[in-house]
């Protein structure tokens, strides 16, 4: 049934244009006042990067899909880089890169995590076996940045940051990305590795699914680790978008040029979830918001 998820990993070269592309919404020209000294804690996903071979075609889904609308922003290495609004927020970044020469599709949406100091998060992945894929940069007002891939090889961006940019983005609102949820290969390593690297404390729950990981900061759920159910990919960062209906949102994917691999059902979270692919062939989550 998921045959349609091959092997994907990035390399360095890609990440490092994923890293140029992210997080970099607040430019030196934008009013930040009134979030200087507001620093989201450890552990939260500021930013989302959808990374497409394909602009026009996302540009169609997306908007089709999410009601997003699209500002153009300044080329990355080169690259084109537009901005998804909604309801005068950003909402997330689409990066096309070219289609690489081994054949690979290295499309797929990048989430930016916040860490309390970058280079101890990089010196932690290091000694734990993961891959640092580029090493703190500097942008600005925002903070620092950096890309991973984590020892069970999910490509994750980090984020160092200097203000709360969530007065900038779109949260907890239809349209965005609500949650962010890793497949991995061994939940309770990922755990281990994910608490030292951003201080998460793992909370173990038994869902009617089986045993899924909260990782919490500030009492607060950021994120969640499942067993990667999926034998022909590697361990992924899943994002899930809200939206008021995944039934009918779901419907309509086909129509605009994307894939239905996982319908509601009430045998999996009480029907709230759906898994879709965009024309692309990148994998996202339909989660009913409010729950």
């Amino acid at each position: 049934m998921f045959l349609f998820l091959s092997k994907l990993r990035l390399s360095g070269m890609i990440v490092l244009a994923l890293l140029l592309s992210a997080c970099t919404t607040i430019d030196d020209s934008t009013d930040v006042s009134g979030t200087q000294g507001d620093i989201l804690p450890a552990g939260s996903f500021v930013w989302h990067d959808l990374i497409t071979h394909d602009m026009d075609a996302a540009r169609r889904f997306y908007g089709g899909l999410f009601g997003w609308e699209f500002e153009k922003a300044a080329d990355r290495e080169g690259q084109p880089y537009i901005l998804a609004t909604l309801n005068g927020r950003y909402a997330a970044g689409i990066l096309q890169l070219p289609r690489p020469d081994d054949g690979n599709n290295y499309s797929r949406w990048l989430g930016y995590m916040t860490v309390s100091n970058i280079d101890t998060a990089l010196a932690t992945t290091h000694s734990s076996g993961g891959t640092v894929y580029t090493h703190s940069r500097d942008i600005g007002k925002l903070g620092k940045v950096a890309a991973i891939e984590d020892p069970q090889s999910a490509v994750l961006g980090l984020i160092e940051n200097h203000f709360d940019p969530s007065k900038l983005t779109l949260n907890n609102m239809i349209g965005a990305v609500v949650w962010d949820e890793l497949l991995a290969s061994d939940m309770q390593n990922a755990a281990a590795f994910y608490s030292q690297l951003a201080g998460y404390e793992a909370k173990p729950i038994e869902r009617r699914d089986g045993e899924y990981i909260m990782l919490e900061t500030d009492g607060l759920r950021r994120a969640g680790i499942l067993q990667n159910p999926f034998d022909a990919t590697d361990p992924i960062w899943l994002s899930y978008f809200a939206v008021s209906d995944p039934a009918s949102i779901a419907d309509k994917t086909q129509a605009l040029g994307g894939k239905v691999l996982l319908a509601p059902s009430k045998d999996l979270r009480e029907g709230t979830i759906a898994l879709i692919q965009d024309p692309g062939g990148v994998i996202l989550a339909l989660q009913k918001w409010p729950l």
